[in-house]
């Protein structure tokens, strides 16, 4: 999300910069890579991620596009659509270290244990002498994966800051509530009331600067990780009714309508954000998935083959592509 920073303005003249570049040359990676990698620096990640989805759409030479996107995405949790990319960057420039040893790190983060042990087996014979140092990660997965039934911490356990500050900090910075999200799992009780710290924050901010709908989707992720489905939805549609193309908002419906046995607000919500980013595969994946579950296969057929089009990679979309359209679906998307 891209939160607003309420003591420093954004630098648009800077952001402008770095458009026109695009701009000028928009068949160029280069332009899209380090326009995203500014944004995200500046906490926007929102239009970082919008700046890589139409640099994937109009630049040659994507597999950095995917690099980034897929560290930003795994960087926020989204471990799916973040490996989805990554694997993709290896898949176009295989020898490029940075790219295995990522996936390797992003596989570790997600569990997959085996995987991350097989890219950073890889990511060593790639770097050579400097890749030495990730030889202790290895010999750590695979003994991780010779016990059975157990796997090693992939993070030290984080402490808990005092409710009151939590409080106070996000107040000043309401971007430090991504830090607070679980990466996975149900918050403890410790953990939930840091979370109701944070939002008693985020609601002071919102009803103080009501122009923002970044701190209406803050809100909205916080009320879904204390399971407060409602409140949830509720301040997921009032950031898209300050701001109808925030199509970040609209996925996070999506997931919200899901789970709130509501496929048709999910259908409608995931259709608003196709409309509004057509060149985002991960988005026409989502939709294919939401009409194959309700049986319109001819449908999620056309929403997958959009999506093999813009480029998703996977054989699950494939898969699902050739399932909904009873025919085989080529590496290129073709029937």
């Amino acid at each position: 999300m891209a939160w607003p920073n309420l003591k420093t303005p954004h630098d648009y003249r800077e952001e402008g910069r770095r458009r026109n570049v695009i701009a000028e040359a928009p068949s160029r990676p280069e332009g899209y890579s380090r326009l995203g990698a500014w944004l995200a620096r500046a906490g926007r990640f929102a239009q970082a991620r919008e700046a890589l989805q139409d640099g994937l759409a109009r630049a040659e030479r994507p597999a950095r596009l995917h690099h980034l996107l897929g560290l930003i995405l795994a960087g926020a949790g989204d471990y799916e659509s973040g490996l989805r990319h990554l694997e993709r960057a290896v898949a176009l420039e295989g020898n490029r270290f940075e790219y295995v040893r990522d996936l390797a790190f992003a596989c570790g983060a997600a569990g997959r244990t085996a995987a991350s042990a097989e890219a950073l087996g890889k990511a060593i014979r790639l770097a050579g002498p400097r890749g030495q140092s990730l030889t202790w990660l290895l010999r750590l997965g695979q003994r991780a994966m010779s016990e059975a039934g157990t796997r090693p911490s992939r993070r030290p356990p984080v402490e808990v800051p005092e409710v009151a500050a939590v409080e106070r900090l996000v107040a000043r910075d309401p971007a430090l509530v991504e830090a607070l999200i679980p990466r996975k799992g149900t918050p403890g009780p410790a953990r939930r009331e840091t979370l109701r710290a944070a939002r008693r924050a985020l609601v002071r901010l919102s009803e103080a600067h009501t122009e923002y709908a970044d701190l209406y989707f803050g809100l909205s992720v916080v009320n879904e990780e204390l399971g407060e489905l409602n409140r949830a939805i509720d301040a997921a549609e009032k950031a898209l009714a300050i701001n109808p193309d925030y199509a970040e908002a609209c996925l996070l419906a999506v997931r919200l309508y899901e789970k709130s046995g509501n496929p048709e607000r999910a259908e409608a919500r995931c259709r608003h954000a196709a409309d509004l980013r057509p060149n985002w595969p991960d988005v026409h994946v989502r939709l294919g998935g939401l009409l194959r579950a309700q049986g319109r296969m001819d449908e999620a057929g056309e929403a997958y083959r959009r999506a093999l089009d813009l480029g998703a990679d996977g054989e699950d979309v494939r898969a699902y592509a050739a399932a909904a359209t009873g025919s085989a679906v080529s590496e290129g998307g073709e029937a």
